[in-house]
């Protein structure tokens, strides 16, 4: 498991569209990152993301890369804090938890928003208001090129201004003078300990969920194992695995699930287990953890050559490097390795 005693920053900036805070969080990471702490970015608004995602790909169209449709995601974010009152927080708590685990020391949220402002500090968050005069913000949003520009007044942008904020980022200037400042802020944030109590949830939860999985799937000679994995923003991915009448055509959860990744454009692999389902005719009925087999491991550390995996032995439940489970691993020239 993650040990007590490493420390994690957690930073969160808020702000006006416009004002500047998914550059400053570049910057922040860029600067982190030098100092040799392991940055992952945590999107608050992720399932917003994700809805968005889907009704573009539904519409057959998509979005540029880090383009958004400002005007769907007002009205997405309200709708999600009406109809799921604290789902987002919850689930960027579970998102960053699992980050943690994977071995993230700074968590960076790059788009958080007034009314989750208070969450976020109650989940450790230190909060950053970026801001800069509205004639340039605008003028900056105006740029972004998004398919439909979100309102400045929308219910989810207010209420900003009533929040002392815990540091601030002046972005009036230009790009070195706002990063003179990230720099410095980059030396104040506090830090707190990563707790071995949340890792150990956050292994049983992903450990449930990939038993969830299968048992609502489990058909006998066709789907047995189910598995998950975790990428290093904290989204998860499932998958079951799929037998064939030709046993070499068969293809293992973990493969499966690590698909469902990489079609998300997931490409940072951190976390996968998996758990297998008894046959009818076993005794024992537990679902149990199982380690991935051979070609599961060879295949993981291909797109994950960080990546742990979590084993059983007798009570003990441990988060160990998967590399530690193939001590030689064959090495290809089909793409650089890293």
């Amino acid at each position: 498991m993650t040990g007590a005693s490493r420390s994690v920053q957690r930073v969160a900036l808020f702000g006006l569209p416009g004002a500047g805070k998914s550059t400053a969080a570049g910057l922040l990471r860029r600067t982190l990152a030098g100092m040799g702490r392991h940055v992952e970015v945590i999107k608050l608004a992720a399932p917003l993301y994700d809805v968005q995602a889907a009704f573009y790909a539904r519409a057959r169209t998509r979005l540029a890369e880090g383009q958004q449709d400002g005007e769907l995601l007002n009205f997405l974010g309200s709708h999600f804090r009406t109809a799921a009152p604290g789902l987002l927080l919850e689930d960027f708590a579970q998102r960053s938890a699992a980050a943690e685990l994977a071995g993230a020391d700074v968590l960076l949220c790059d788009d958080a928003r007034p009314a989750d402002l208070d969450g976020l500090r109650d989940q450790g968050f230190t909060l950053v208001r970026v801001t800069a005069p509205d004639a340039l913000r605008r003028e900056r949003k105006a740029g972004r090129g998004d398919r439909r520009a979100g309102r400045d007044d929308h219910p989810t942008e207010l209420g900003g201004d009533g929040v002392e904020a815990d540091l601030v980022l002046d972005n009036t200037g230009d790009l070195p003078a706002l990063e003179e400042q990230v720099v410095e802020l980059a030396k104040r944030l506090p830090a707190a300990p990563a707790g071995q109590e949340a890792a150990e949830q956050v292994v049983a939860s992903l450990v449930g969920l990939a038993r969830e999985v299968i048992t609502e799937r489990y058909a006998e000679n066709r789907h047995q194992i189910g598995a998950v994995v975790v990428t290093g923003d904290g989204r998860v991915f499932t998958g079951i695995h799929l037998e064939a009448m030709v046993g070499r055509a068969s293809i293992c959860a973990e493969a499966v699930a690590l698909g469902q990744a990489r079609a998300a454009g997931a490409g940072d692999l951190t976390l996968a287990l998996a758990v297998r389902h008894p046959k009818p005719s076993e005794e024992r009925r537990d679902i149990k953890l199982v380690p991935p087999c051979g070609l599961c491991r060879e295949l993981l550390l291909d797109y994950g050559p960080r990546v742990s995996t979590v084993v059983q032995d007798g009570d003990e439940v441990r988060v160990v490097p998967l590399a530690s489970l193939l001590p030689h691993k064959y090495v290809g020239t089909k793409w650089p390795t890293r």
